[in-house]
């Protein structure tokens, strides 16, 4: 077994909360423990790293992941620097930024770290801490969870604007900004999580895991219950006419088709999260090596997910051929995705 443990625990589960030794640390294990003809090395031979029974999907992952990452980095770049030199000028050198700008600049901060991240994917060769992994991997949860909010909390802010006020309603404003500070949790956790079992490196305390996958879960929930209800709005609007010339019907079609998808990925974000709560609430987490392929993408499923979504918002916030952004924020409604500029100053 891989995890013989001490005389103290041997007859006890190696996820209990009882503190367990394992031989080696994360993420080295006994040396030949991976081969097929079940050979080990001497007790205490930890110079195999779990990447040795991950194989080459471990390294394949990785080239895919940083070949992803650089290529989203170099066209959300590009985009991003078009859009603010276009709307710069004399009068607005640092125009206010646009909806689209700010998944931009989201989705390069989740880019950088998930490229770093494809460099060592679960941090299983011994080249990234597993602190530091964890840092990374909690800037991408919390970058997910902050685009979402801000995708959703800005249809909310266009479906409820008065007139050309397009600043944020109280209501609106207080929960994007709750919306943002929960998100933020995911970060904080993930790596304070790596410190919560100082006695065995790697492990990290079940209970606060769940406590943050439920949390969590439940943020993704309420934000996918609002997204649905304007989203349902917005037919009810294009189907009574309501949403003014043809093109702005074609825009807030497609603003709903979004909002769908994103529903479909929240429902499994939080199914995900509470299955991470039932499974862990009470145990020591300590990341066990995977001997087959399956295993370990269950175990990259994280970074599998933030890829999805990072892909898809490439796809969304693409700039159309026929894009023309005017001076002072306003844009052309044949946009890809709504580009309103939405303050959080109330009237």
């Amino acid at each position: 077994d891989f995890y013989p443990g001490t005389d103290a625990a041997k007859d006890k589960p190696w996820n209990s909360t009882d503190t367990y030794l394992p031989l080696c640390n994360v993420p080295y294990m006994p040396k030949g423990w991976a081969d097929e003809a079940g050979t080990t090395g001497p007790i205490g031979d930890c110079s195999e790293t779990y990447s040795v029974s991950y194989g080459a999907i471990h390294r394949i992952l990785g080239v895919f992941m940083m070949l992803a990452y650089a290529v989203f980095f170099s066209l959300l770049f590009t985009w991003y620097r078009a859009s603010r030199s276009k709307r710069k000028t004399k009068n607005t050198p640092h125009p206010p930024y646009t909806a689209t700008e700010k998944f931009y600049v989201g989705s390069l901060i989740i880019s950088v770290a998930g490229f770093i991240c494809g460099i060592d994917p679960l941090g299983v060769s011994g080249v990234i801490p597993n602190w530091i992994y964890s840092g990374l991997l909690g800037v991408q949860g919390a970058g997910v969870n902050i685009i979402m909010v801000l995708m959703v909390m800005n249809w909310i802010a266009i479906m409820t604007a008065r007139g050309k006020d397009t600043s944020m309603l109280p209501w609106v404003r207080n929960t994007f900004y709750i919306g943002v500070a929960a998100s933020m949790l995911d970060f904080f956790v993930t790596f304070v999580e790596e410190f919560t079992v100082p006695e065995i490196d790697g492990a990290y305390d079940g209970t606060v895991n769940g406590i943050k996958h439920f949390f969590l879960g439940t943020l993704e929930g309420g934000f996918c219950v609002l997204g649905l209800f304007y989203a349902l709005k917005m037919k009810r609007q294009i189907a009574s006419g309501g949403t003014g010339t043809e093109k702005q019907k074609q825009q807030v079609n497609k603003i709903v088709k979004y909002n769908n998808v994103l529903i479909v990925c929240g429902i499994i974000g939080v199914l995900f999260r509470y299955s991470r709560t039932a499974l862990r609430v009470g145990t020591v987490v300590y990341p066990a090596p995977s001997c087959s392929t399956v295993g370990f993408i269950m175990g990259a499923l994280v970074e599998i997910i933030v890829m999805i979504v990072v892909f898809a918002v490439v796809l969304a916030q693409r700039p159309s051929k026929q894009k023309k952004i005017r001076p002072h924020g306003e844009t052309n409604v044949s946009t890809t995705m709504a580009t309103t500029t939405t303050t959080t100053t109330t009237t």
